[in-house]
């Protein structure tokens, strides 16, 4: 079983982040570069196997043309270890205007295209799905929840670099405490207090993708509940809920 994560950027100009995870844990790919729809099939199909679920943090599924979909109204009417959590109001026409493409829906049908023997929403044999980073530090980090180690308007530079330094802590636990994944920190190797603005969002990337592989993972092994927000036919995001 192969856990790929995709923290997709929803223009083609800007990075996008991937990870794979294997079912041992083995952080077999962490990067954040300008890849092409092309480049990230690409991938996908060298790390196919029997068993594989792809997690996309980008809309994959949206038909509704204003407002919200349901999927988002039904994550922020809803506490998460006793947190709510804020989603972007995904619709088609926001989408169209700005980016001239819903990205994530292009991506989904290429990779369906390619593997159409793939579930959509999560499964034990080949599911492909969109997830929430900020979803995931909330159901499985609830100890450290909110982190705010993505830049904001307004938020100082420095408690963003202090607050991904909490994040990355809690990673290097779960690579030599808890043992559910090898090769993290070594691939991250990132010293917050020396980060540039420009570094920030290439680290912030690989950080969301890890994210989306790795919540997908702790579901597969049972450290988390599989919970859908939305639904198949409309729109969905899954989110891992660590059991209390």
């Amino acid at each position: 079983m192969k856990f790929i994560g995709i923290d997709l950027a929803w223009t083609y100009k800007n990075e996008s982040g991937i990870c794979v995870i294997s079912e041992s844990g083995a952080v077999e790919l962490l990067d954040s570069q300008v890849y092409s729809n092309g480049d990230l099939l690409g991938i996908i199909k060298k790390y196919n196997r029997d068993g594989m679920c792809i997690a996309i943090d980008a809309p994959l599924l949206v038909k509704n043309a204003t407002g919200s979909r349901g999927a988002e109204g039904a994550l922020m009417r809803t506490e998460i270890h006793g947190c709510r959590l804020s989603a972007f109001n995904s619709n088609r026409n926001y989408f169209m205007k700005f980016f001239g493409d819903i990205r994530g829906e292009t991506l989904m049908e290429m990779i369906l295209q390619e593997f159409p023997d793939m579930e959509i929403g999560f499964s034990d044999s080949k599911s492909l799905l969109e997830t929430f980073p900020t979803g995931i530090c909330c159901g499985l980090f609830p100890e450290i929840y909110p982190v705010k180690y993505k830049r904001k308007p307004r938020v100082p530079f420095e408690e963003t670099c202090r607050h991904m330094g909490i994040l990355l802590n809690r990673f290097e636990r779960i690579e030599t405490v808890e043992g559910h994944v090898s090769g993290l920190i070594s691939k991250l190797a990132v010293d917050v207090s020396s980060l540039t603005r420009k570094e920030h969002k290439h680290v912030e990337d690989k950080i969301d993708a890890f994210l989306c592989a790795y919540g997908m993972s702790s579901i597969y092994h049972g450290r988390a509940e599989d919970t859908m927000f939305g639904n198949t036919e409309d729109g969905f995001i899954v989110v891992p809920v660590k059991n209390d």
